[in-house]
């Protein structure tokens, strides 16, 4: 797979790569900041602003505390239910 390389990245851009997704997800991430929406496709390179490519890293750690948070409410849930 073919990558950009670095001097062909404008300045205030970055390269984030999606991981893809099921056959079953949608095939493209949309992600609206600022007024400006950006349809990423999964499984491939993309160069975004910088702003995106922060957004993207936020979404992801939001996730990870929402799926730790769940995790917790669960467990709690089991042991009264024992």
């Amino acid at each position: 797979m073919a990558t950009t390389k670095a001097k062909d990245i404008p300045d205030g851009y970055e390269e984030i790569r999606i991981p893809r997704g099921s056959d079953r997800e949608e095939q493209n991430l949309f992600i609206g900041l600022n007024g400006v929406n950006y349809i990423l496709p999964k499984g491939r390179v993309s160069v975004v602003p910088k702003a995106v490519a922060d957004e993207y890293r936020r979404s992801l750690e939001a996730q990870d505390l929402m799926d730790e948070r769940i995790d917790e409410m669960v467990a709690r849930a089991q042991e009264k239910n024992i």
